[in-house]
């Protein structure tokens, strides 16, 4: 057998973002069935611009890199959150000001995800992804292992 390492790692890649991206999608289900609806605002916004994200120039005002909503929201228990939203991206598809439907834990009344289709897509496409990197590389493997398959 004839295996090449960039095969192995990108295989190794790909099961986990598919293992990542589902429990993620199952973290985001549960929190959609157990947690309190509340309407939210944006009222900040974190820019990044270091070596984390994506940036072609050194520009550092923070619109080459990824913008995290802080959200603002009030729980059913009249308790104030504020707190950065943990998926960034650029561009931002919110802006300061913007009302937004949020779904927080009731155990942990910190952790909330913003009810929009960026949140309800993002893991299902990771998983898919990387479910797709380890069948293509399955396929590659066996063309070449077999060229007769051809």
């Amino acid at each position: 057998m004839n295996v090449n390492y960039d095969e192995l790692i990108i295989v190794a890649g790909g099961a986990f973002l598919a293992v990542f991206g589902f429990g993620k999608w199952n973290e985001y289900k549960k929190i959609l069935v157990t947690g309190k609806r509340v309407e939210g605002v944006v009222f900040d916004m974190e820019n990044t611009s270091d070596m984390t994200s994506i940036s072609f120039d050194n520009d550092s005002s923070g619109r080459n890199g990824l913008h995290y909503p802080i959200i603002r929201y009030v729980t059913l228990e009249k308790e104030w959150v504020t707190k950065k939203y943990s998926i960034g991206s650029n561009p931002s598809p919110y802006n300061i000001g913007d009302t937004v439907n949020i779904v927080y834990d009731t155990n942990d009344i910190e952790h909330f995800i913003i009810d929009d289709n960026q949140s309800r897509f993002i893991w299902p496409i990771v998983m898919i992804v990387g479910v797709a990197l380890i069948v293509g590389v399955s396929i590659y493997f066996f063309i070449n292992q077999y060229p007769s398959l051809r």
